[in-house]
């Protein structure tokens, strides 16, 4: 019984690192043909793409991102 309880437990676990996965925003920092530094961000929880002229910006999305779930 202590097997099962453990083999769910892993499943269970790997599961929780599947899902998270999924959650988080994937943010890229890239660098316009100009010279121009830039972040993309992608929000799969809405399927939507942002870019951003600052880092600052990026924390300040995030943030409000987490605020509003």
């Amino acid at each position: 019984m202590k097997i099962m309880s453990f083999i769910v437990s892993i499943f269970k676990s790997i599961g929780r690192s599947l899902v998270a996965s999924n959650v988080e925003p994937q943010i890229k920092h890239k660098r316009d043909r100009y010279g121009n530094d830039y972040w993309q961000v992608y929000d799969s929880t809405i399927n939507k793409s942002y870019s951003f002229g600052s880092e600052q910006d990026v924390r300040a999305w995030i943030e409000n991102r987490y605020h509003s779930f």
